[in-house]
């Protein structure tokens, strides 16, 4: 399974989410775009009290993870990351992206 972002014709607004309309200019029309699997941790926080859905698997990282120029997504992680970090899409389970901690040369 391979992400895949969405930008806006009009003004080159990038996203992961596909939404009716473009936060920026409020325009519908999209196209589909590649986006890398790989990134680099940007930010992150530990969560030890999770909602009900993730309660078995706390404590665990969120992180913001920059994929590209344009794009930033929010990342599950189950392993220690720290700012700078490589990581990779792994995949997306109960409506959370999934990445994975890798070494910078992979």
């Amino acid at each position: 399974m391979r992400m895949v972002g969405y930008r806006c014709k009009k003004c080159n607004y990038a996203s992961i989410m596909q939404t009716a309309f473009c936060p920026r200019c409020s325009s519908q029309q999209f196209e589909e775009i590649q986006v890398s699997d790989y990134g680099e941790v940007y930010s992150y926080t530990t969560i030890r009290v999770a909602p009900s859905e993730f309660i078995d698997v706390a404590p665990y990282q969120v992180a913001l993870v920059q994929l590209t120029e344009q794009i930033k997504v929010t990342a599950f992680l189950k392993e220690t990351v720290q700012i700078g970090d490589h990581v990779q899409f792994k995949e997306i389970k109960n409506k959370a992206i999934i990445f994975e901690r890798v070494e910078a040369n992979s």
